[in-house]
């Protein structure tokens, strides 16, 4: 961790206890009330910024307070875990990467899941590889007496899985952007924004954006992954004995039998034809909406994995941050949408 940037503040901060000195002790010769009263509140919201500055260096260093304690809330969840760059030092960040988008997926209570993205990309491959493969079968057609097409008998099911199709990629798009947002807040909270907001709550026009933006900086590196692990528990109770491999395995059956179904059209005598073509479609369309019913479950779980879940993280994070705004004299305000 760089504290560069926070050298600076605290030479900011000895300027603005000179410049506050100076306002105090022309007060005090001038015997004028309104500017000792100034320079005595600047001078003590100076020490307040240099109590806070080594207070944020103490407690989010690598081995600081804060960072230790978010540690071990992480690892008495989960202990298998694969960190590196600008999520080395921070667990729950790290956690949180894992279980959206790591490789080595993530653990929770002893038991290794694959990360969302991981999952959701199975499905994915799982659910196109069906709708390949009736879309292969709706554009065959026989032609003995009459021509059959297959196609008004497949459209609907090809919308359904269309439909499912189009939620999946959202949601891996979902997944991305929150991602993205974890890395930003690993990146930037502590080493950018931290000091920033530092360095603006010492001057005295701009103190209340600066406590704003030093809630926000601790908002997005302990609060928001944190509540990631909160969500991970949650899936955790409730997908160990429905997990996502079952619609891998339900969609890979349903597949076998979409190409059984059009071999056992495909095959048959032109005699025949028609009682194999009813025989196959009816065996298959009772089987399809079947498993369509295993995969309809698995996508609404996705659904509130992927959308509700981090919903509520965004929200858990607001009003964290709201709170400690209060707390360094700052109010965060969000208009008509201000409901927490």
């Amino acid at each position: 961790m760089a504290f560069g940037s926070y050298y600076i503040a605290l030479s900011i901060i000895a300027i603005m206890m000179g410049v506050a000195g100076i306002i105090l002790g022309i007060g005090i010769a001038l015997n004028e009330k309104s500017l000792k009263e100034f320079g005595k509140s600047e001078l003590f919201q100076s020490f307040v910024n240099g109590a806070i500055v080594l207070g944020l260096v103490a407690v989010f260093s690598k081995n600081g307070l804060i960072t230790q304690i978010i540690n071990s809330i992480v690892l008495k969840s989960s202990t298998s875990l694969s960190c590196a760059g600008f999520e080395a030092y921070n667990y729950a960040i790290c956690f949180a990467y894992n279980f959206l988008t790591g490789i080595n997926g993530f653990a929770v209570n002893g038991v290794h899941f694959a990360s969302l993205f991981a999952q959701i990309s199975g499905m994915l491959a799982a659910v196109s590889s069906v709708y390949v493969a009736i879309a292969l079968i709706s554009s065959l057609k026989f032609n003995f007496i009459i021509g059959i097409s297959l196609s008004a008998i497949f459209t609907p099911l090809l919308s359904v899985l269309g439909s499912i199709i189009t939620t999946i990629v959202f949601s891996m798009l979902s997944i991305e952007v929150q991602a993205a947002l974890l890395k930003f807040a690993g990146i930037a909270s502590i080493t950018i924004l931290l000091p920033i907001g530092i360095v603006l709550r010492t001057f005295y026009f701009t103190r209340k954006l600066g406590g704003a933006i030093i809630a926000l900086s601790i908002g997005l590196f302990c609060i928001f992954p944190l509540t990631y692990l909160l969500n991970a528990q949650l899936i955790s109770s409730y997908a160990s004995s429905t997990g996502l491999a079952g619609l891998v395995q339900s969609t890979s059956q349903l597949k076998a039998s979409v190409i059984n179904s059009a071999g056992s059209a495909t095959n048959s005598t032109s005699q025949g034809i028609l009682a194999s073509l009813d025989q196959a479609v009816s065996g298959f369309s009772s089987y399809f909406w079947g498993a369509m019913n295993s995969v309809i479950n698995e996508i609404a779980l996705v659904i509130v994995e992927v959308f509700f879940l981090p919903a509520l993280s965004i929200m858990l994070t607001i009003i964290s941050i709201r709170e400690m705004a209060k707390i360094l004299g700052s109010e965060i305000s969000l208009g008509r949408f201000d409901i927490f």
